[in-house]
């Protein structure tokens, strides 16, 4: 790592400028060059949050490019997100379908390879199973194969192999199984930075509360929650105020934990039998 040099600013990070920043990296903001996967309970708002998180970015980065690719919602879908909230409009979004008539000589993979080439600071997927289905069908390979590509395009992106030599975020959307579960192979879990979860305080019950929590990540911090609310129109809401509350117990816990093994080790040190003393004296 030594003999490796990298530009400055592949470390300043995209600031969403809310309390999701803190989450997304132990520097706050979201990294470049990086590949988060999301998952949830069906219904927790996966698509909404990362419709959110990439406009906000942009309100803030005009000159950012973003790009939106929608796998599972065709435009008409797209239209109910943009009703409740007018600023996903401004997003890049491009809608890959498959085309099920008899002769189908579509090739996605051919359209995405080449206008992801053409660099982009950040990219949503959404989702990558089914964007993984649609080029298995059309290009006539398994499922592991079509995995294969799309990881290979991803990496690529993240190395700043393309037009503008822009190193490349992903925040790929995955599918789960009825209990919650990732699906996909080891490979893809490994291969990406952070895994960011949305989970409902009580699975049975779609109108308890939500919240984002990371199982995995190399950036940031895991088993952190932050709550947050889609009923407003307009933005997501962000519970900061039981962030914060949640923060400082977190803190007050380390901070018992810490004077606990103090005592521990002075105990230790005062009642610890010296070399060569015979315990029994």
């Amino acid at each position: 790592m030594c003999d490796l040099t990298f530009d400055k600013s592949l470390f300043e990070n995209f600031d969403t400028h809310t309390v999701l920043d803190r989450l997304l990296c132990s520097y706050n903001g979201l990294p470049k060059g990086v590949n988060y996967m999301i998952i949830g309970d069906p219904g927790s708002g996966k698509t909404t949050i990362i419709l959110d998180l990439l406009a906000n970015v942009m309100k803030h980065y005009p000159s950012a490019r973003i790009l939106f690719v929608s796998a599972e919602m065709n435009e008409i879908d797209l239209a109910v997100y943009v009703n409740r909230y007018p600023k996903f409009q401004y997003l890049n979004i491009l809608f890959v379908e498959s085309d099920f008539s008899e002769q189908d000589n579509s090739h996605n993979l051919t359209e995405i390879e080449s206008v992801l080439n053409q660099g982009w600071d950040i990219v949503a997927i959404d989702s990558f199973y089914e964007l993984q289905g649609i080029v298995k069908e059309e290009e006539n390979m398994r499922m592991k194969e079509a995995e294969n590509r799309l990881l290979a395009m991803i990496k690529r992106n993240n190395k700043a192999q393309n037009q503008r030599n822009i190193n490349t975020t992903f925040l790929t959307i995955q599918q789960v199984t009825k209990s919650g579960n990732f699906i996909g192979s080891n490979r893809l879990k490994h291969s990406i930075t952070a895994m960011m979860e949305l989970r409902f305080e009580n699975p049975r019950n779609v109108f308890s509360d939500r919240y984002v929590v990371f199982s995995k990540h190399r950036r940031g911090d895991v088993g952190v929650k932050l709550y947050y609310d889609l009923s407003a129109t307009g933005d997501v809401r962000f519970d900061e105020e039981r962030f914060e509350k949640d923060a400082r117990i977190r803190r007050m816990q380390v901070e018992v934990a810490n004077n606990l093994r103090r005592y521990a080790d002075r105990f230790d040190e005062l009642f610890s039998n010296p070399q060569g003393t015979n315990p029994q004296q």
